[in-house]
Order: structure tokens, then sequence, then C-alpha cells
């Protein structure tokens, strides 16, 4: 297939498509069944920056072990603020550590897997991850916007999650 670029004149030539390399590590499973959306939580540029390189590096699949200071170096981020959004992040439940005074971080396995989801399962049944829970910034920000409040029966909360009958 050819096309012409109509503002440069130029002929582009299409790339051919590539079947889709599985690299063998499984898949990713985010957002799934989660009663809470990210787009609500109020995320700054640094905590939706340290959710990606979390995801990135390896941290859907296990913990990452990672300072605020290389964190900061690779998301342009200062120390500070970076250590603001790692705090944020594991007080909303979205990124899960193994102990308060650890250095290593992993994405909440409810809400972010690589992996088989017999494994997801696995490693939630072992981690007991938190829920994802809005804190007083989102809380903040959602009072501003009027909206109407979700349905709370379990026939509603499936709908939500995916699930058919």
């Amino acid at each position: 297939m050819v096309l012409l670029n109509v503002d440069t004149a130029e002929v582009v030539q299409a790339r051919p498509r590539t079947p889709h390399q599985f690299d063998g590590k499984g898949y990713t499973l985010q957002a799934m069944g989660s009663e809470v959306p990210l787009y609500s939580l109020g995320l700054a540029a640094a905590e939706w920056a340290t959710l990606e390189w979390l995801r990135e590096h390896g941290g859907a699949a296990g913990y990452v072990t990672v300072t605020p200071d290389e964190l900061g170096e690779d998301i342009g981020a200062s120390k500070d603020t970076t250590r603001k959004a790692l705090n944020r992040l594991v007080k909303l439940g979205l990124v899960v550590k193994p102990g308060a005074r650890s250095g290593s971080y992993q994405l909440n396995p409810l809400r972010y897997w690589e992996g088989a989801g017999s494994t997801q399962v696995n490693a939630c049944r072992r981690m007991a991850p938190p829920r994802v829970a809005p804190d007083d910034k989102a809380l903040t920000r959602s009072a501003s916007k009027p909206k109407s409040a979700p349905e709370t029966t379990p026939a509603a909360r499936r709908r939500a999650a995916g699930e058919t009958r």
C-alpha cells in the first residue's frame, strides 16, 4: 500500500505488519474488577510516571528495589517529589511494600498483574494486598465534581467487573 503525504508531497510506504512476539512473561491485567477508577484518584504526573516506571521494571510480577534518587533521575522529578509519590501510591493501595522500612515496591496484584491468572490468585492469597481506597486528596477532588453515586449491589459490582450472567 502506498500513501501520499499531502504536506510534503512525498510517497510514504506502509510498514509491513509483524506478528506479535509473545515473550513468555504472560500477560498484564490492568484495572480489572476495581471499584475505584484511577482517574478519580487525582494522581499527579509523578505518581503516573512512578506507576509506569514500576510496571516497566517488573513491578507487576514482583518487588522492585528502587530509591527515590534513582526513580527521580529516570522520571525527571526531584527526590522529594518521588518520595511523596511513592508514599501516596502506597497509602492509596496501588503499590505494596513488604515492610515499612523496605525500599522495595510492587504494583498491587489486585490492580496490576503480569503472568497467568492462576498465579495472580495465588499472589493475592499470599500477599493479602489492600484494596485501592481514595485518600483525602482524591476525595476532595471528587467532591468538587457532582456525579451520581455508583450502584453498590453485588450485581452492579459484577457488571462493573465485566462479569455476565
